[in-house]
């Protein structure tokens, strides 16, 4: 087993436990940012957007890829709903909007396995 700290969930900095309604009603600049950048580029204070957690996916990606792809061999990864589709959107070469209308459709739920 190895744990890897670039798996981590996104970093939702000032945002952090606030729901949609919560961050209108204490951040309303946030909300509106978010609005016009959309929700794949935002990035709230001390946060990530979703191309940071891309960003280091593609790095975990080349680790695997270097020091523990064997062929035949598979892998387990666990990580958290924002790290799943942002692996799926590196790995099945998804556009932007492919990958949202996911998020949109059929979130990640809890104990879910993505294969």
């Amino acid at each position: 087993m190895v744990i890897d700290e670039r798996l981590r969930e996104r970093e939702f900095g000032i945002l952090d436990r606030h729901t949609r309604v919560g961050i209108r009603e204490r951040f309303p600049d946030q909300a509106e940012a978010r609005a016009r950048i959309g929700k794949f580029y935002h990035r709230p204070p001390g946060g990530e957007s979703w191309c940071d957690v891309i960003l280091r996916l593609r790095s975990v990606l080349d680790t695997i890829s270097l020091h523990y792809s064997q062929p035949g061999s598979r892998m387990l990864i666990v990580t958290h709903q924002v790290v799943v589709l942002c692996f799926r959107y590196l790995i099945e070469e998804m556009t932007e909007e492919q990958v949202l209308a996911i998020d949109r459709d059929a979130d990640v739920v809890n104990c879910g396995v993505t294969e």
